[in-house]
């Protein structure tokens, strides 16, 4: 498939900081501020057990055709979620979500702050009860509130992939 422009959908940009470091994540929708923020906060809100104390900072929206992300309001700012400081190293590791589009596009969701890695970076299906509700949670997003870069809603895979992120591992060394 050719690749599609970044802006060819919504996106709300969630910027928030774990481990002593600023993250953010972006979940495209075409559903209002409101909306995603109740999904993205029923996300984290699964996640917690497995997440150190992760602080949503603030959230932003671009338009579909506009790169320029403006803040709003979707109830989830300066909630905490997790508890905790990992180790140093800690501050790398993340859980990937992925999935596909209905249309067959590629959709990822990446969160860092992961308190555990799996033995071989997976996360099977059932083999991590939070990490299996946050990803029913995922899929039982309503229309519209989980877009791939396609505009089509999403279907996340039962698993999740979970590791060490490069550029956060060549930023930690000394």
């Amino acid at each position: 498939m050719a690749p599609l422009p970044e802006d060819s959908t919504a996106r709300y940009r969630f910027d928030y900081t774990v481990n002593g470091e600023p993250h953010d994540f972006q979940i495209r929708a075409s559903a209002s501020p409101a909306a995603v923020g109740i999904l993205a906060g029923d996300l984290l809100t699964t996640m917690a057990p497995e997440l150190y104390a992760l602080n949503v900072v603030s959230v932003s929206h671009a338009a579909s055709g506009s790169g320029i992300f403006l803040p709003v309001t979707t109830g989830i700012e300066g909630n905490t979620y997790g508890t905790g400081t990992g180790a140093y190293e800690q501050k790398a590791w993340y859980v990937d979500f992925i999935g596909r589009s209905t249309a067959g596009r590629r959709w990822r969701l990446a969160l860092f702050g992961i308190r555990t890695l799996a033995g071989d970076f997976r996360y099977l299906p059932g083999e991590n009860a939070t990490i299996t509700s946050a990803i029913a949670v995922l899929n039982a997003a309503g229309v519209g509130e989980l877009l791939a870069i396609d505009g089509a809603d999403v279907v996340v895979y039962p698993y999740a992939n979970a590791g060490v992120n490069a550029h956060w591992q060549r930023a930690l060394r000394p």
